[in-house]
């Protein structure tokens, strides 16, 4: 084996090692910034805008929750490793319901929070590959 050929074997080598290490998306605390408006920032926010929808029959006000649901699921697609969908065939009326749940059961919570809890609920259930 030329020493050329062992710099390159044991570059590769290199590259596998630091690439296969676990990666946070956060600063060295393990803390990270929420870009959220201030309506979608807590689950007591989802509480209220629900009561609002019911009864007022006005169900625009959980626009934005569902938008940002939307967008941070997206998110999550795209960065996860062997995932195509978090959702599986989970749809989005179905999210939103669990998230609902969650909040009503957890209303201190930060609606970050809840979309993580439910994005771990789902990601065993993901799917891994497009249908296809």
């Amino acid at each position: 084996m030329s020493l050329r050929h062992c710099r390159s074997v044991v570059l590769l080598g290199l590259m596998y090692s630091v690439t296969s290490i676990p990666v946070f998306a956060a600063d060295t605390d393990r803390h990270y910034q929420v870009r959220a408006i201030d309506a979608v920032e807590s689950c007591a926010g989802l509480n209220r805008a629900m009561g609002k929808a019911k009864n007022e029959d006005n169900w625009g006000t959980l626009y934005g929750f569902s938008l940002y649901t939307m967008g941070y699921l997206t998110a999550i697609n795209r960065l996860a490793p062997d995932t195509y969908d978090i959702a599986g065939k989970k749809n989005a009326k179905t999210l939103m319901v669990w998230l609902q749940k969650y909040c009503a059961e957890h209303p201190d919570d930060s609606f970050d929070n809840a979309l993580y809890r439910l994005t771990a609920e789902l990601y065993p259930h993901r799917s891994a590959a497009s249908p296809d």
